[in-house]
């Protein structure tokens, strides 16, 4: 009995998100028009890249920094 009044909230939560994010795409599209909003995902887009290329190469500068350390201590690694 819990589980599917549990369930039941779920569900219509979900609902809820799916339907007001298709609402607000259509909303964003009509008031926008069709090329407004591929510009204007374009430009999220473009944006989202930018910020996975810096944190990428953050990553990978920690990483050349955490082997610059081990080969300075002879590549022993930890000692207990």
């Amino acid at each position: 009995m819990a589980y599917r009044a549990v369930m039941f909230w779920v569900m219509l939560v979900v609902r809820l998100v799916m339907w007001s994010t298709f609402g607000f795409v259509g909303y964003w599209v009509w008031s926008r028009g069709v090329d407004g909003f591929i510009e204007d995902v374009q430009g999220l887009g473009e944006y989202w890249w930018a910020e996975y290329e810096k944190y990428g190469g953050e990553v990978k500068r920690f990483q050349a920094d955490q082997e610059k350390k081990l080969r300075k201590q002879g590549g022993r690694g930890r000692e207990w």
